[in-house]
């Protein structure tokens, strides 16, 4: 899981992340508490990109992509608000957009996945990423990550 663009090695920034806001974790706290520090983390280790937690703008118009919610529903547009995204602000230039969840969010995993399809078709982001957190005090930590090159 590297990024050559940017010499980012995603497994490295997931271990940094886990030793150091273990406790972010260990607390169960919110998903966007989680995604702001991860965004950090990656944003010191790269240069020359915009790190951005929830950007919901595609240039000046509200980021809306049509994908499916579950399996077997029809495609629908929808506004969306990606958990963190590294891209060229104001520009047409996606590199990575990814989705979190806590393995204690039982909402259906296929709609984000759908969803990080979407941003590689639709808005040219060459990678997408799915990670999903154990956040129990005894087992916390990353469940699954899953890479996905547009």
């Amino acid at each position: 899981m590297y990024i050559d663009e940017i010499e980012l090695n995603l497994e490295e920034v997931l271990g940094r992340f886990v030793t150091e806001e273990i406790s972010l974790l260990q607390v169960n706290a919110s998903e966007q508490s989680i995604s702001n520090r991860l965004a950090r983390i990656i944003e010191s280790s790269i240069d020359g990109w915009d790190v951005d937690c929830e950007y919901n703008r595609e240039m000046y118009e509200i980021k809306k992509l049509k994908y499916a919610l579950t399996e077997g529903t029809e495609i629908e547009s929808k506004a969306v608000v990606p958990d963190i995204i590294i891209h060229h602000r104001l520009t047409n230039e996606n590199l990575l957009a990814i989705e979190i969840k806590k393995v204690n969010n039982h909402e259906n995993r296929f709609k984000d996945h759908s969803k990080l399809k979407a941003f590689r078709e639709q808005l040219g982001y060459k990678y997408t990423w799915f990670v999903d957190f154990n956040t129990s005090k005894g087992t916390a930590g990353v469940k699954d990550s899953i890479f996905v090159v547009g």
